[in-house]
């Protein structure tokens, strides 16, 4: 992995074709809160329709060492990638969709094709009453986020749903965790117990397992 040192709030540079960031002085930040403002932000200027995100995850999931199981994708948000042209192939699958509950913090899963329905954050979700993909038969889950760092932490919306649904899986120890960085791979986020870190991070540079190494220099 090439690039540049990461001053705290930097943006990874990943290896050539993809563009060293800009590199500007940046204010320390410190809590989850102030991560949140500060990635919003910088996610409005990333490349997120960028071709290279859904290819990088295509090569992943056709490589030979992936297990066999489900493909847990979602349904983007505005500053997320959209994984539809993903979803589009089936034989990288199977594929299915998380379900955010009316009430509550646990996720469920069903295949991709089930009916739909749309949530109140914005997105669509399959539809209540769908089929459920056990725990135990997901073999990646593909993780959107707002920041991830170089050891897997991931930063999101602050609500807990991934938190509980990730932790769920980490517990039977099967299904590796793909974080869909957009580009945006921070030296060190903050993190608490209940975390649970990625096995990957994906982005225009591809999908490569953590811990990321240091760049030399």
């Amino acid at each position: 992995m090439s690039g540049v040192r990461l001053a705290p709030g930097e943006v990874l540079s990943a290896p050539a074709p993809v563009p060293a960031p800009v590199r500007g002085t940046l204010a320390p930040v410190t809590t989850k809160a102030e991560w949140r403002t500060r990635a919003k932000r910088a996610r409005s200027a990333l490349p997120l329709d960028d071709p290279r995100h859904v290819e990088g995850l295509a090569q992943f999931l056709s490589g030979p060492g992936r297990s066999a199981g489900w493909v847990v994708g979602y349904r983007s948000m505005a500053g997320e990638v959209a994984l539809d042209r993903l979803l589009a192939r089936p034989e990288l699958g199977p594929f299915a969709l998380v379900r955010t509950p009316d009430a509550g913090l646990d996720l469920t899963v069903h295949p991709a094709h089930s009916a739909t329905e749309h949530h109140r954050y914005g997105f669509d979700q399959p539809a209540a009453g769908s089929p459920v993909v056990a725990d135990a038969e997901i073999a990646v889950v593909l993780v959107p986020g707002l920041a991830f760092d170089r050891r897997g932490a991931r930063l999101g919306h602050g609500k807990g749903y991934y938190d509980r649904f990730l932790d769920r899986l980490a517990v039977i120890g099967r299904a590796r965790f793909v974080g869909v960085t957009g580009g945006y791979v921070v030296a060190e986020l903050p993190t608490e117990p209940h975390d649970v870190l990625m096995t990957h991070l994906a982005g225009t540079f591809g999908v490569v397992p953590v811990p990321l190494p240091e760049p030399a220099g």
